[in-house]
């Protein structure tokens, strides 16, 4: 970091700097003056955190008010809030500049850390918002490493900082967890590994309070949309689907395709398929088809047994067959039913005597609104049996007592 000038100056400075491009986010420089005279931290970091860093005019001047500002009281105000400035205002650097600045912040938190811990008479540092903040230090430093290329010290600093959060008795900052989960995300998405990239981008995406502010938004959710459908293990893109992200999915083709498996409508997957350019704009899906008709005819099944009644779960083979055409012959209903239950998303019988499937189990799912409304449906026909029911027992009841 270049040597820092004094705050004032810096503040007067940068002021000038953005007076003819945002009056108004000037004249928040000198509530920032006001705050810092009067000492007044915590009011200083919200209007930092509400109001400057809120503000896109700020993006060009944020490193400079970080470097030259900010520091200057960085250990009076939350640790967590101080890495989330820097974090901030490092967007546009370079790997090389990012890894220099979180290094030499981490270098700085750790002082304060051990300054305190001693201060409490132990040897190791015991502030859980420090131990937060060099947590969410360390995840950063792993995402610029993997930026670099150091895929090897990634993994090392993520792994540590796993055990580490698992090792807290206090809860976890969403700011630590998203940079966590973004970082884990990453590194599954180079290794290929479509399952974990699935399922921690979407613990990622549940830790971030405000989307608006996430960049990148489309190219996110275009990537967990693939990696759902190539996951051999998601069965269900609900989570996806009913998220706020999956409205920033720009193109129809994909998503379409997504909600056809998620329904196991055939007609529609294969509809879709056919359309060759659209298909060459993503090359992992073209080369994963015959994975893809795998996948839909098991969520075909799974469709036709959740829109079952519960009193009526016994499934003729040549109903599986009539909603599965790509299914010709017995013993590929059998084979289709066993996978299933291999894959833990449902407990059957087979009956090959009867060519009957009798499911007592399936795997619990996030529904989309569609499949919601069909619940209800189920949920109204199941309350006038009931109700049928109870007026029955009602009547036979009344001669018992005559």
């Amino acid at each position: 970091m270049a040597m820092q000038i004094d705050p004032d100056t810096a503040l007067i400075n940068i002021r000038e700097e953005v007076e003819n491009v945002d009056a108004e986010l000037a004249g928040q420089f000198y509530s920032l003056e006001d705050y810092y005279e009067r000492k007044l931290w915590y009011q200083l970091s919200e209007l930092l955190r509400t109001v400057i860093y809120k503000n896109p005019n700020s993006q060009g001047i944020r490193l400079k008010l970080f470097e030259n500002f900010i520091l200057s009281f960085g250990d009076k105000i939350n640790q967590l809030q101080l890495v989330d400035f820097l974090v901030i205002s490092l967007k546009d650097s370079t790997p090389q500049d990012s890894y220099e600045y979180l290094n030499n912040l981490k270098q700085r938190v750790l002082k304060l850390g051990e300054t305190k811990s001693h201060n409490t008479g132990d040897d190791d540092i015991n502030d859980y918002e420090i131990i937060q903040a060099l947590i969410y230090l360390d995840n950063e430093l792993a995402k610029v490493k993997l930026d670099l290329g150091f895929v090897d010290e990634a993994v090392s600093i993520i792994d540590e900082s796993e055990k580490k959060i698992d090792s807290l008795n206090v809860s976890v900052d969403n700011r630590v967890n998203a940079s966590f989960y973004l970082v884990r995300a990453k590194l599954m998405k180079g290794k290929g590994d479509f399952n974990s990239f699935y399922y921690n981008s979407l613990l990622f995406l549940s830790c971030i309070p405000e989307l608006e502010e996430l960049q990148d938004k489309q190219l996110i959710v275009q990537d967990i949309c693939i990696s759902g459908l190539l996951g051999d293990k998601v069965f269900n893109f609900g989570e996806i689907i009913m998220h706020d992200i999956f409205q920033y999915l720009n193109d129809n083709w994909l998503k379409e395709l997504l909600l056809s498996l998620n329904n196991g409508d055939l007609n529609t997957f294969n509809k879709l398929i056919a359309n060759t350019d659209a298909l060459g704009q993503y090359k992992d899906i073209e080369s994963r088809l015959d994975f893809l008709r795998q996948k839909v005819c098991i969520m075909a099944f799974i469709e036709l047994v959740f829109n079952k009644p519960t009193t009526s779960r016994i499934i003729q083979y040549a109903e599986i067959m009539e909603k599965i055409p790509l299914l010709r012959t017995a013993s590929e209903v059998e084979y289709l039913v066993m996978r299933c239950a291999s894959l833990k998303l449902v407990k059957a019988l087979i009956n090959q005597v009867e060519e009957t499937v009798e499911v007592s189990w399936i795997q619990p799912r996030t529904m989309t609104l569609v499949q919601i409304e069909n619940m209800k449906t189920k949920m109204e026909t199941w309350n006038e049996k009931v109700t049928s029911l109870n007026a029955y027992l009602g009547e036979c009841g009344r001669e018992l007592f005559v």
